[in-house]
């Protein structure tokens, strides 16, 4: 059993681009993640929880269709921590002018994705011809530093930073309407292309360099502080993504990713991100997973496995529109044993913790593998229901599990309350309070801490409340089946201090709370 089992963990899920801090320009970054791990420890938590990091492609914000597996968005770069900032740039940053338009930015109720990339990319484009002329053009500890990055991380840099830049020039083109001879990414041609766009490919290395730099900078500051991060890698990436593009083995770009009909779809999903091809990925070991959790183990504790129910089986959708969706594998026992081979591979490939998210209408088996490979499942209280319709008390949790009110697709604890029927908060609050109730609070806010404290009680190894639950807001990170700026784009309006001074009473509660049950804990214990 993973180390970080042998105790029990309280979080909070909160993503990065959330994090608010003064020096931000627009969204979280890497220097707010360490001002933000500070307030998680003072209110009593060890683990933050975020959503995925990989960069997205212009005009989009979704996490989870990234245009590679590797590569952290460069909008969480924190300008003003690059290494050998140059005057020019640092007094740029710094001019009134500069700030206005920055500031401009952060006033809008939404993240500005656009907005944040344009100037981002404005100030680093002229960053790097600065550390280029200055450190790049002759024999310096840097450009050392920097060819050691591009060599460690040659498994998957090279082929990012070259289909970076050829998105650039054909200004963003789907790859498969590329010139014939880049479409593949071993050609003759593709090695004349970096020969001569070598200026170019390297400004993407570089930003991957600096981003490598802080992010584990970042990390070792919120270990210092007891404080584990729990990142988030997505079941797939993009059709125009350079996974894709570079190993067009691993997948089967004849077919669609997605999720059969059910309750809440007559036609099921159609996410739009290619099928994998399993029967490449089992011969290869799993390769390209391997070699992600190689990458992201510098940065995560723990990592969430997107989709779990989809290594067993996957829906896919043919795009010969003559055939029908359905199942890659149908035989149960071919699925179950599917499953089982890729968690004994990525669990043994790594040192972080894995958590796997098997919500939705999952198949037996796949909770008995988990239990099996003892991976962590996930507990939503208002979802964990009996045979007989009754809430099951977290007390009686698998101790083997994430427990939380909410995750980043569901309404927060606040929004439900106020749609559930009456017969349903009775019941809710039957298992709450065990014992029969007769009245209901109007007010989700009315029972919020006792909300909080029966889930903190829980059996589950690790216990995650959602930002917005914790001070009972409505806030939502994302709406399933909706597109627009309301999704991805919730932002803390404030720095961490004045969030805190602003719901002092909901953290105090939550600090207090959990030091009960740790010490009610040592008590028996000893």
């Amino acid at each position: 059993m993973h180390k970080l089992l042998n105790s029990k963990h309280y979080g909070v899920l909160l993503p990065l681009f959330s994090m608010s801090s003064k020096n931000d320009w627009g969204c979280g970054d890497f220097n707010s993640i360490v001002e933000w791990a500070s307030f998680v420890k003072d209110i009593g938590l060890d683990i933050i929880q975020i959503l995925p990091l990989n960069e997205m492609e212009p005009q989009s914000n979704c996490p989870y269709t990234a245009i590679t597996a590797f590569a952290i968005d460069p909008i969480y770069i924190s300008i003003a921590d690059i290494d050998n900032l140059s005057p020019e740039v640092n007094k740029k940053i710094n001019s009134r002018e500069f700030k206005e338009r920055i500031k401009e930015i952060k006033k809008k109720e939404f993240i500005d994705y656009a907005g944040i990339k344009r100037i981002k990319f404005e100030v680093l484009w002229e960053q790097y011809k600065y550390f280029y002329d200055k450190f790049l053009t002759s024999d310096t500890i840097e450009k050392k530093s920097f060819d050691d990055y591009k060599n460690r991380n040659d498994y998957w840099l090279k082929d990012y930073s070259v289909f970076r830049r050829l998105k650039d020039v054909y200004n963003w083109k789907s790859w498969t309407e590329w010139d014939e001879e880049f479409k593949n990414p071993r050609s003759q041609k593709i090695e004349e292309f970096i020969r001569t766009n070598s200026f170019e490919i390297d400004f993407f290395n570089y930003l991957q360099w600096e981003i490598e730099k802080q992010s584990i900078s970042a990390k070792e500051k919120l270990n210092s502080l007891g404080i584990l991060l729990l990142g988030d890698l997505p079941f797939m990436v993009n059709q125009e993504s350079a996974d894709v593009w570079s190993r067009q083995f691993d997948f089967s770009l004849d077919l669609e990713s997605g999720a059969p009909p059910d309750a809440f779809s007559d036609e099921g999903q159609r996410w739009g991100i290619p099928a994998p091809n399993w029967q490449v990925q089992m011969q290869n070991n799993f390769e390209w997973w391997r070699l992600k959790l190689r990458k992201f183990e510098e940065l995560y504790d723990i990592f969430r496995i997107d989709h779990m129910v989809g290594f067993f089986r996957t829906w896919v959708i043919p795009k010969d529109k003559t055939k029908k969706p359905d199942f890659d594998i149908l035989d149960p026992y071919q699925q179950e044993e599917r499953g089982r081979l890729f968690l004994k591979t990525v669990t043994s490939s790594t040192k972080m913790l894995a958590i796997a998210e098997d919500l939705g209408v999952i198949p037996d088996y796949v909770r008995k593998v988990l239990k099996e490979v003892e991976v962590c499942g996930y507990k939503i209280m208002r979802w964990e229901k009996g045979k007989d319709g009754r809430y099951i008390d977290p007390s009686n949790y698998e101790r083997l599990s994430l427990a939380t009110t909410s995750t980043h697709d569901t309404e927060p604890m606040k929004t439900w309350w106020r749609i559930i029927d009456r017969i349903e908060k009775k019941s809710f609050l039957e298992m709450i309070y065990n014992r029969p109730i007769e009245r209901l609070p109007k007010r989700y806010y009315d029972i919020k801490d006792d909300v909080s404290d029966k889930l903190f009680r829980a059996n589950s190894a690790l216990v995650i409340l959602n930002i917005s639950d914790i001070i009972g807001s409505d806030d939502r990170i994302n709406t399933p089946g909706t597109t627009g700026n309301h999704n991805w784009s919730f932002k803390i309006k404030s720095d961490s201090k004045k969030f805190y001074e602003k719901y002092m009473s909901d953290f105090d509660f939550l600090k207090k709370r959990i030091k009960e049950i740790s010490d009610e804990k040592s008590d028996i214990s000893n």
